[in-house]
């Protein structure tokens, strides 16, 4: 068995791996709350947020093995503009 850590934009390096290859996705995505990171921009329009979550989670699904999991660190409660 071997273990790899990938750190990179989501987007890219989900895309470069064979579909139906990861046995687990563990990950954090930004909660869109206006953190300020070095490489994202964490103040999107929500609709453009939500797609991304979208582009981002169809990807995961392509790239997981057949009873694969999934794991992801989100706040309890993040509000934004009135949305939870």
């Amino acid at each position: 068995m071997s273990i790899e850590i990938i750190n990179g934009d989501c987007l890219e390096e989900l895309k470069a791996l064979p579909d139906n290859s990861v046995d687990c996705v563990i990950t954090s995505p930004p909660y869109n709350v206006g953190i300020e990171y070095n490489s994202n921009d964490d103040n999107l329009d929500y609709e453009q947020y939500l797609n991304w979550l979208s582009e981002v989670f169809s990807e995961v699904y392509k790239k997981l093995k057949s009873g694969g999991r999934v794991c992801v660190n989100v706040a309890i409660e993040s509000n934004k503009g009135g949305k939870k």
